[in-house]
């Protein structure tokens, strides 16, 4: 990876430091071998995959709830995981998305408060760099985990989809271009996200996803990340054929999030869908 000093590696960096402070928790503190052991007395996870592929109508809508980011701050600082989680729910998501990293203004914590508030198919968003953190995930109540390549080198990145897979879990494996796209199919993942926002600038360009849909094959599930902002790119993301789409921003800024939820899915129900 690289080192200048980008969003990305500022966040990896203080990621790197959370973590070393944390090495004395419990999990953190246990071998690769009492990991996974641990992992698999937790309860089975839901089917992430599953639930985006039988969605209806398609693409799924993975709504996301996150208080804030670091390119466009505070979104919904006061924002009550409870309370969203069941707009989202009643609004139509198939599965939700939860912040859990500090510059994002979230925790575990939200997390569990979304676990025990709603039964949809939860993703743990998160940058995950070891299998401590994919437990605890798993323990809080997550059914997949977000990896992103660009934070991984190659060997790691398919022992920790490997470790989760072995967990009954499932990846959202994130890439920026057609390189990384590439990286996340060999090291496993069968959920394969394309993010819209280039994670090193923070810049957003919709066309990434619509474009890098081509260089997924029909047996991995696609998912199009972030830069949605509206009804229009709801149906364009549609048209070009994607499996679901994660959109956060755009929810937790409107005035009420599960009504533009409903709004993005009628929109989404009026495209026609390529054949696949």
């Amino acid at each position: 990876m690289s080192t200048d000093g980008t969003y990305l590696e500022k966040i990896i960096a203080a990621k790197r430091a959370e973590l070393l402070g944390a090495k004395a928790g419990r999990s953190a503190a246990l071998s690769d071998a009492e990991l996974a052991e641990l992992g698999s007395r937790l309860a089975p996870p839901r089917d992430f995959i599953g639930a985006l592929r039988a969605a209806s109508p398609q693409p799924a809508i993975i709504a996301e709830f996150k208080r804030a980011s670091p390119s466009a701050g505070p979104l919904r600082a006061d924002a009550d995981p409870r309370m969203i989680a069941t707009l989202y729910a009643a609004g139509g998501a198939t599965a939700m998305s939860v912040l859990c990293d500090r510059h994002f203004q979230g925790s575990l914590e939200d997390l569990r408060t979304v676990r025990q508030t709603v039964t949809l198919p939860l993703l743990c968003k998160d940058f995950i760099l070891e299998r401590w953190q994919i437990v605890e995930a798993k323990r809080t109540g997550a059914d997949a985990v977000l990896l992103i390549v660009a934070a991984l080198e190659p060997p790691l990145l398919r022992q920790l989809v490997a470790f989760a897979h072995d967990l009954g879990m499932q990846v959202l494996c994130e890439a920026h271009d057609a390189h990384e796209v590439d990286r996340a199919m060999a090291a496993g993942a069968r959920l394969i996200g394309v993010n819209s926002r280039d994670l090193r600038t923070f810049k957003v360009d919709l066309q990434r996803c619509v474009d890098l849909r081509a260089h997924v094959p029909p047996g991995f599930t696609y998912v199009a990340e972030s830069g949605l902002a509206g009804p229009e790119d709801a149906r364009r993301l549609a048209d070009a054929g994607v499996d679901a789409i994660l959109v956060g921003t755009y929810l937790m800024k409107a005035e009420r999030p599960g009504d533009a939820l409903a709004g993005l899915i009628e929109a989404i129900a009026g495209v026609r869908r390529p054949a696949r």
